[in-house]
């Protein structure tokens, strides 16, 4: 599955432009990171320092080159600000297969951002970059993402106990897939 940083087209939605992330979104990243309302239901805990955000960007554009991950950012058309994030992660070409993940700042849950930029990631995987199968873990208790997920054709598979360590605390997700073949293009 090639992917390379200079091969990567933006993917442009209704209201969002989802692009490679870029060392001036570092404070963007770092407020969205770090809001511990938004990262409630993440795999780990809120950042706290500008390296993380500066350490994400650089990690993006290698995860890329390898292609071992395709991480984003969403962009407003009317504002021009970053309003989250999103990635296919955990890709394995063998496999046709990657993990899905995404975040909304609070100041545009409620909508329909989320599902606007999860529809365009889930097609870019499916139809360029071939998957046959998108995964999703998802905190049980973010009844949020998990109608999103729903909307979109994703079924729960099931429950992963102690899946997560965020902050000494063992964390259950469930885990929900879409298949290529299942998928309401």
């Amino acid at each position: 599955m090639p992917m390379s940083a200079p091969e990567f087209d933006d993917l442009i939605t209704d209201r969002l432009r989802l692009r490679l992330p870029a060392e001036c979104d570092a404070a963007d990243l770092l407020a969205l990171y770090g809001d511990p309302q938004v990262m409630r239901h993440w795999s780990h805990a809120p950042w706290s320092e500008w390296h993380q955000a500066l350490d994400a960007v650089a990690e993006a554009r290698a995860d890329l080159a390898a292609g071992r991950a395709l991480h984003l950012v969403l962009v407003t058309h009317r504002d021009g600000r970053l309003a989250g994030s999103c990635a296919l992660f955990d890709i394995h070409p063998q496999h046709r297969r990657a993990t899905l993940g995404y975040l909304l700042a609070s100041a545009y849950w409620g909508q329909g951002l989320g599902r606007e930029a999860v529809q365009a990631l889930v097609k870019h995987g499916f139809v360029a970059l071939g998957l046959a199968r998108i995964e999703a873990e998802v905190d049980p208790r973010n009844g949020a993402s998990r109608a999103l997920l729903r909307r979109l054709g994703f079924h729960c598979e099931g429950r992963l106990q102690a899946r997560w360590q965020v902050g000494g605390q063992a964390r259950d997700v469930e885990l929900w897939a879409l298949l290529r073949r299942d998928w309401p293009a």
